[in-house]
């Protein structure tokens, strides 16, 4: 997918930080939602929920999709120094939701979302159980839902979905059959990958999106499908 150069817009989601200079996201943070950013959310979110239709072409909403995410967050979408481990990880969360954004080890124990044999992003354990995600590719609307359920913040009794830790859930969740039908229908599935990929998967040598990117489909797509 081409690298699209565009202008920097301003997002107007509730939480949403920029990587930029402290008096820069102050300003942005002051100034309200232009009419064009509101219409380039929704639209965001339209396609989100299109490619996620059973037989829809997902791959062609694509190109369109990544416009208005680097438009949104105002930064390159492929970041080559994530992929490499350059750069630092972020976190993206919120009242219901924890997810740390940065590279996963394809050498060790992962989790892929994949569609059609392509994938689509990664996850991996963090020290504390929690997740860490990688994507590659703007997101469709059902994979987007099933990454926020993983994240769930654990209950201090019944841990996340009355599993130990995020971890287990999505070990759980990537066991379940259901993946394997979603698979044959052309929808998005887990697979876990107990001894990594190794490196030399079919997988490998992606360029991962920039943390900022992820993070905007997530705000997107929670914004307007799950409200309060």
């Amino acid at each position: 997918m081409p690298n699209i150069s565009v202008p920097k817009g301003h997002t107007g989601l509730p939480g949403y930080r920029h990587s930029h200079s402290p008096a820069l996201a102050a300003e942005r943070s002051a100034r309200a939602p232009t009419d064009d950013s509101q219409s380039q959310l929704q639209e965001l979110f339209q396609l989100q929920c299109d490619s996620a239709r059973r037989h829809a072409d997902w791959e062609a909403l694509e190109y369109r999709m990544q416009c208005l995410l680097e438009q949104l967050a105002g930064v390159p979408p492929y970041c080559g120094a994530v992929s490499r481990g350059l750069a630092p990880p972020r976190v993206a969360s919120d009242e219901r939701w924890w997810l740390e954004l940065g590279p996963v080890d394809s050498a060790r124990e992962l989790i892929t979302l994949e569609r059609d044999g392509s994938m689509l992003a990664a996850l991996s354990p963090t020290d504390g159980g929690r997740l860490r995600l990688t994507a590659y590719r703007p997101l469709d609307g059902h994979s987007l839902e099933r990454l926020l359920y993983l994240a769930a913040h654990p209950h201090p009794r019944f841990g996340v979905h009355m599993r130990v830790n995020n971890w287990q859930l999505a070990v759980d969740e990537a066991a379940d059959a259901d993946n394997f039908f979603a698979s044959e229908q052309g929808d998005s599935y887990f697979a876990h990958w107990p001894g990594g990929l190794g490196g030399e998967g079919e997988f490998g040598g992606q360029t991962a999106l920039a943390g900022q990117l992820v993070e905007m489909q997530l705000r997107v797509y929670q914004h307007f499908s799950q409200p309060g």
